[in-house]
């Protein structure tokens, strides 16, 4: 460090503020390399937020009957409040982001001592935001008529094709499963689409294509073997399934 005087006032000239800033990268590099760990959540709680770990905030909650008990569950969305380096591993294949981790969380509400139990705990199956030049790909939740819905949106950094997409789970048999999704990719240019909606339990998937400007639409149904039901935890992570008809959910 070198400082110097002119007349009443001290000017100091920082020559070790490039060592500062080599030191500050060369922290974050270690913080970075070590593995992350996600949080085992709570078992019980009165409160939504007593789900909430330390290092944590709620990005987003949806309210409402999911096993048909008359009382009210909730599904959230926690992330983590600073960005971290995440390597996924998947058979062969090995990726590392930095970004800030998701959780979904469901809670079952008891109503024998009012208390919110968990019931599953993902670590993969929202997607985070990686990039500042996409928008996030979480859109929202919400739960409809027992129906646990979550909503993805997809528009690549090259390109007029986006898509939206919408999983829809139910609680049966002790799970969540997955028993519709509705997949629809625009053009914002020509402003053609095609709509997949999927019912996996009655094993179709009908196809639309069309344009919005013109009015036109053609619409097929056809039978796919999608094999067993998929469920939050089966699925793993969205687009990472080959469901039938040359679509990734």
């Amino acid at each position: 460090m070198v400082a110097y005087i002119s007349g009443d006032n001290y000017v100091v000239c920082y020559l070790m503020r490039p060592i500062l800033t080599i030191l500050f990268i060369l922290n974050a590099l270690l913080s970075f390399g070590q593995t992350f760990v996600y949080p085992t959540i709570k078992r019980t709680g009165k409160f939504i937020k007593d789900f909430v770990p330390s290092g944590w905030t709620i990005l987003d909650s949806a309210t409402g009957d999911l096993n048909n008990d008359n009382q009210y569950d909730a599904t959230v969305i926690l992330q983590h409040i600073d960005s971290t380096l995440i390597v996924e591993k998947e058979d062969n294949f090995e990726d590392s982001v930095v970004t800030q981790p998701r959780i979904l969380i469901i809670l079952f509400k008891n109503s024998t001592n009012n208390l919110f139990n968990l019931f599953e705990q993902s670590n993969s199956f929202i997607l985070t935001h990686d990039s500042p030049f996409i928008d996030d790909p979480y859109q929202s939740i919400s739960i409809k008529r027992g129906i646990l819905q979550i909503d993805f949106y997809w528009y690549p950094t090259s390109g007029n094709w986006f898509n939206t997409t919408a999983y829809k789970f139910r609680y049966q048999k002790n799970n969540f499963f997955l028993i519709g999704a509705d997949y629809e990719e625009s053009n914002k240019a020509s402003h053609d689409f095609n709509r997949h909606s999927y019912n996996f339990l009655a094993r179709k998937m009908t196809s639309t294509n069309g344009n919005w400007d013109k009015k036109t639409a053609k619409s097929k149904t056809e039978v796919l073997d999608f094999g067993n039901l998929k469920t939050i935890e089966t699925i793993k992570r969205p687009y990472d399934w080959e469901s039938g008809g040359g679509i990734d959910l």
